[in-house]
């Protein structure tokens, strides 16, 4: 996963992903000294399941996470710059200062997900659920970013 010249669309197992979810546990508890900083950088995770994990700090740049599920995920300061997370779960999910920048949030729920300080320049909010104009305005947008319908008319 650290090698930069990995596969850019690289698919992760289950089982390697549960490692890697392990050893970038290990890493913040550790302060860097133990496990493995998180890179899943442009790798395929279709439907992959993360409830309630800690990716705070971790690289999913690109990563293709359609249908993914976030619930009660921490994301904290995680970079997810032009990740697909078409109609993922991110209810509840910490999404404080996290670059969301170009990130395709199509049909996405966003139920009680924290968007403190989250970059959402150029995001594609269409037909998102979930999001309220409250958490909207802890969040970082602009003339690019596309919101819901129901949002626009408030």
């Amino acid at each position: 996963m650290n090698d930069p010249n990995s596969n850019p669309s690289e698919t992760i197992t289950s089982s390697d992903l549960k490692k890697i979810l392990s050893d970038h546990k290990k890493w913040l508890e550790s302060n860097g000294q133990e496990g493995n900083f998180a890179d899943l950088k442009n790798c395929r995770l279709k439907g992959a399941v993360f409830i309630g994990a800690n990716l705070k700090n971790a690289n999913l740049e690109g990563a293709y996470l359609y249908g993914s599920y976030f619930k009660n995920a921490n994301l904290e300061n995680t970079n997810l710059e032009g990740a697909n997370l078409r109609g993922a779960n991110l209810r509840w999910a910490n999404l404080k200062n996290t670059n969301m920048k170009n990130t395709n949030l199509v049909r996405a729920d966003l139920l009680q997900a924290e968007l403190k300080d989250t970059l959402l320049e150029g995001a594609n909010l269409k037909m998102a659920e979930g999001i309220s104009l409250e958490q909207l305005k802890g969040a970082i947008t602009n003339s690019e970013t596309v919101l819901p319908e129901f949002l626009k008319k408030s």
